[in-house]
């Protein structure tokens, strides 16, 4: 599923910008609107799209979940560690 839903990031920052030190490239502005659009982008859609395939998941019972933990459980851990 991380597969799927790896989204593109920094890691597309950086690689980026280490070509372009290491190399001659006549249109890294175009480059650069490209990679951030992209990037942009992903994160939008990949937000949109991880609720619905996340409930999809829980109907079809592959996606696990801790055992002996209660929905609401989860939800109060989440706000005592953020």
């Amino acid at each position: 599923m991380i597969a799927l839903f790896g989204i593109r990031g920094i890691g597309s920052f950086f690689y980026l910008a280490y070509a372009t030190t290491h190399a001659d490239f006549p249109q890294a502005d175009l480059l650069w609107a490209t990679v951030g659009l992209v990037v942009i982008v992903s994160v939008v859609l990949h937000g949109v799209a991880a609720t619905p395939v996340m409930q999809l998941l829980d109907r079809s019972g592959q996606r696990e979940t801790e055992p002996g933990a209660a929905e609401g459980d989860r939800d109060d851990r989440a706000a005592v560690a953020g």
